[in-house]
């Protein structure tokens, strides 16, 4: 035992006396976090929508294409730039707009009568093959903001009217529509228009007083209330997330220090001089997982605790299983540098292959970005992958607000995977390179 502890504090005092790992294994996934953090949200506090630029190229310039243009400058969540088609194409392709939005020449009309009789007037959108996401957003805001503007307000008033008309002259020109299907479309033509047009006594009432109930109109059935729901009090913080995601990569990165370093010691003949002392091969691997396990636990301590001064998250579930789910990483890190040590071959080429295993781990296990974004057979497949339940763990009790409880899953994957790679570097040592 007191062998084992004095090849525990050498090895602590040698890698405290290297000021310069020690800063970049601090200062490194700190400002990485902070540069996540601010793109998966920041603090959280701030209620300003996320904004998404769009082109505006409108074609038609009928009053409802008009008030269609209106309305989606007006949306919170779009920032609308009006433009040429050509500008617009110039501007996607150039990556400065994500998506663009043509409205065609009678795209207004057309999309107003497609609702009963006509064919679907064509609304190009050109959007950046890489910014997928916001062109989800723009299609289903345009989707809404289209139903509002051309399809129910286009058969209101005097306008509707005059479109009713139309379209029932279009009716009658349609040949080998059967005379009952003719008869059910332009009865629902008048019922639109009479349920958009306020009665006489509605607006006699409005007038008189403004808290009249409306008059009944056609529009969106809803009203969405949305509402974050976690277990924090104080709400999410992608800074949260980012600083656990950074500080799993780069404590990891520890474990591969250590096995790189010890076959580097291996190489120099310090091993077999180890071996020549009354030291058993438990007692030489015990001291070197206990050193990089205190390490790791102790880099990502300080990490994370950064992370909360400068940014304001807490551990808002079980501190007692925060602090469980940091050992249990520590613990698998160790394993991870034990194993390494074990059964590679030269310093250099393990070095590259570790860090490869590493940066597939990290991004395998939602460190980088939230698992929740892969597709569902990933998500499925990187369940095998410590270090996806490492990253969940720390959510759940970092922003999540989940209970003690919720660390037994992660803490028993981790610590399984930490003894079975204990087991295997016990098993795969050798004294020396080429045995």
């Amino acid at each position: 035992m007191t062998a084992w502890l004095a090849l525990v504090q050498v090895q602590l005092r040698l890698y405290l006396n290297n000021r310069k790992a020690l800063v970049l294994h601090v200062l490194a996934p700190i400002l990485i976090a902070t540069f996540f953090g601010s793109l998966f949200g920041g603090a959280g506090g701030s209620k300003e929508p996320v904004h998404v630029n769009v082109g505006w190229v409108d074609e038609d310039g009928s009053p409802a294409a008009v008030a269609l243009g209106e309305a989606l400058a007006a949306d919170p969540q779009l920032r609308v730039q009006r433009l040429s088609r050509e500008e617009a194409l110039q501007r996607v392709r150039a990556g400065k707009l994500p998506v663009a939005v043509v409205l065609p020449p009678q795209f207004a009309e057309q999309a107003g009568n497609a609702l009963f009789v006509g064919s679907k007037p064509v609304l190009p959108l050109y959007y950046d093959p890489s910014d997928r996401m916001a062109l989800g957003l723009v299609r289903g805001l345009l989707t809404q903001h289209v139903m509002q503007q051309v399809l129910f307000k286009g058969f209101a008033g005097a306008q509707g009217s005059r479109r009713i008309e139309a379209l029932q002259t279009q009716l009658q020109g349609q040949a080998g529509l059967p005379s009952e299907r003719r008869g059910q479309l332009e009865s629902l033509m008048r019922s639109v228009q009479a349920l958009q047009t306020p009665l006489p006594q509605e607006t006699a009432a409005s007038a008189a007083t403004a808290t009249a109930a409306p008059s009944p109109t056609l529009g969106a059935p809803f009203e969405a209330q949305e509402q974050a729901v976690t277990g924090s009090q104080s709400g999410y913080n992608g800074y949260a997330h980012s600083f656990a995601g950074m500080g799993v990569q780069f404590v990891l990165m520890l474990g591969v220090e250590l096995g790189v370093g010890l076959l580097v010691m291996r190489r120099s003949g310090l091993w077999l001089r180890l071996r020549a002392a009354p030291l058993s091969k438990g007692t030489v691997l015990g001291s070197y997982f206990a050193s990089t396990a205190l390490i790791a636990f102790l880099i990502f301590s300080t990490v994370l605790l950064a992370g909360m001064l400068m940014f304001g998250f807490r551990v808002e579930g079980s501190v007692p299983g925060a602090v469980l789910l940091l050992a249990s990483y520590a613990c698998f890190t160790a394993g991870f540098g034990l194993f390494l040590a074990a059964v590679g071959g030269s310093p250099e080429a393990t070095r590259g292959l570790a860090i490869m295993a590493t940066l597939l781990m990290v991004m395998l296990g939602g460190a980088w970005v939230p698992s929740f974004v892969f597709p569902a057979w990933m998500q499925e497949a990187t369940l095998f992958v410590p270090v996806r339940w490492a990253v969940d763990g720390l959510d759940a009790m970092l922003w999540r607000g989940q209970p003690l409880a919720d660390v037994g899953p992660p803490v028993a994957v981790l610590l399984g995977s930490a003894a079975a790679l204990v087991a295997l570097a016990v098993w795969r040592f050798r004294w020396r390179e080429g045995d």
